[in-house]
């Protein structure tokens, strides 16, 4: 049977089984009253079913072997594709093909245009880079963005927008863009017809701190399909945050660079007043102790001087402090290591902070010598006993407990003072830090000595951590690589 098209197949199929049992039926009747007068009517009748149902037999036969072939020609395109000599069906299943196959290629390329454009270069480069990356997506070297408003124009500029591969300077915006963006709605897709000719237009506002938009002519060409119109949306949307991405990463960065060059300032200045406190705070203590040789003087002068030689000896340790914590800054701190015996250097530091306090030095365990710097630990003792003392009310003990832990010797600094809640002792260790309470108590602090006395613990291989409540003192713990000591074998 032929392969016309299928409409007329049916109908003449459908004409086929319903005119010869028609027509039968018509002569059976016409010819009862003369030829077949004499036969039994129920015969008739029943020779009249017969040859409709023989005759729907035949048709179904043919008909099935038509269909069998259609199928077999159906499962054969959809298996090999439309033969050269393309039918109705077989050209609508290319063309669905075609636009299925382009669909997938634009989305393709659009995922891997997208990756290769970095959030991290300048936010005008990234525009250029999204702008060249939509161009093999739609196979139109037209499209340009033009950023209409952005709320940082230092870092994104408005103006017109051509593709990193042009390397053009930015234009600036005009009416065309101006009438695209009013055109279109905020976030919508389509094509628009007005004074300059036909666009396709993609509205971007990703946010108030961003307006823009993306366009190329379509003049003499067909209008946007459904398809195309979702895939330029999520190019629309890829665009909108990429681009807020980069804006933020650059002020991110700016601030980064910003917040670095006043730590270098702050660190030169802490290196310098540092340097310069250093030689008056030793000239006034050697002159105080000079003058206390002379037995003329009044026991109130002896005690002025002695108060003298106390304060600056007091403000040369703070400034060496802040010393530490500008080398510690600049990364060019390196400890001296040596192996020494802990209790003696507390003792002396303890007296050297002339604090009129009860003082207890407990020694747990075997005896065990300690691995490290002892002028520095010296430093990071004398912070945290004079902290006890500034943080505690007045005659209120101050315990110091030594003892081994393993390879280590841990040196823990007590008071019975106010405490810190959770927030404080977090951020106890921070350079410049100062809780309101431990300002109110001591509003002469400067914050360095915890955040000096972490980095001189750290250099020489140990740790130190505080154990605090409010209303329950403070612990400070020290470890320190150690050794056991000759005398305990």
């Amino acid at each position: 049977m032929p392969r016309t098209s299928l409409w007329l197949r049916v109908f003449v199929a459908l004409l086929m089984a319903v005119l010869p049992p028609i027509l039968l039926l018509v002569g059976a009747v016409l010819l009862a009253n003369s030829v077949l007068q004499g036969v039994d009517p129920n015969l008739v009748a029943i020779s009249v079913v017969v040859g409709t149902i023989a005759w729907a037999a035949i048709l179904g036969i043919v008909y099935t072997r038509s269909m069998t072939d259609d199928l077999r020609s159906m499962l054969t395109l959809a298996e090999r594709g439309a033969p050269s000599d393309e039918s109705e069906l077989g050209s609508a299943y290319g063309q669905l093909a075609s636009a299925l196959e382009e669909r997938n290629r634009q989305i393709a390329t659009l995922a891997r245009e997208a990756a290769a454009v970095s959030i991290d270069d300048a936010p005008r480069r990234v525009v250029e880079s999204l702008v060249a990356a939509i161009r093999p997506v739609m196979r139109d070297s037209t499209w340009r963005a033009a950023i209409l408003s952005s709320d940082d124009p230092s870092l994104l500029a408005t103006g017109v927008y051509a593709g990193s591969d042009e390397d053009h300077e930015p234009t600036a915006v005009g009416d065309l863009e101006r009438w695209a963006s009013v055109s279109t709605p905020i976030g919508a897709v389509g094509r628009r017809d007005g004074p300059w000719g036909a666009f396709a237009i993609v509205n971007i506002a990703s946010s108030d701190r961003l307006s823009a938009i993306l366009y190329a002519p379509w003049e003499g060409r067909a209008d946007l399909s459904p398809a195309e119109q979702s895939l330029l949306a999520l190019v629309g949307q890829h665009f909108g945050a990429a681009v807020e991405h980069a804006l933020l990463y650059a002020r991110v960065r700016t601030q980064a660079d910003e917040l670095d060059r006043l730590a270098r300032i702050q660190a030169d200045f802490l290196r310098g007043v540092t340097h310069d406190l250093q030689t008056p705070l030793t000239s006034i203590g050697a002159l105080a102790t000079e003058l206390r040789a002379d037995a003329s003087l009044s026991a109130a002068a002896q005690g002025d001087l002695e108060t003298i030689t106390h304060q600056a000896e007091r403000l040369r340790r703070m400034v060496s402090q802040l010393l530490v914590a500008s080398r510690l800054e600049a990364g060019a701190f390196t400890p001296q290591i040596e192996v020494f015996a802990v209790p003696p250097l507390v003792q002396r530091t303890w007296a050297a902070l002339r604090a009129d306090r009860p003082f207890d030095l407990a020694v747990d365990g075997a005896p065990h010598l300690a691995v490290g710097d002892p002028d520095r630990l010296e430093q990071v003792l004398w912070a945290l006993l004079d902290n006890a003392v500034k943080y505690s009310p007045e005659h209120s003990p101050i315990d110091v407990t030594v003892a081994p832990h393993g390879d280590e010797l841990t040196i823990t600094v007590r008071d019975h003072g106010s405490g810190m809640d959770e927030e404080t002792a977090r951020n106890a260790f921070e350079q410049f830090y100062r809780a309101p309470q431990a300002r109110k108590l001591a509003p002469d602090g400067s914050g360095v000595g915890l955040y000096a006395a972490r980095g001189l613990v750290d250099a020489m291989g140990g740790s130190i951590a505080i154990e605090s409540a409010l209303g329950a003192g403070s612990a400070v713990t020290i470890r320190l690589p150690a050794e056991p000591s000759a005398s305990a074998e």
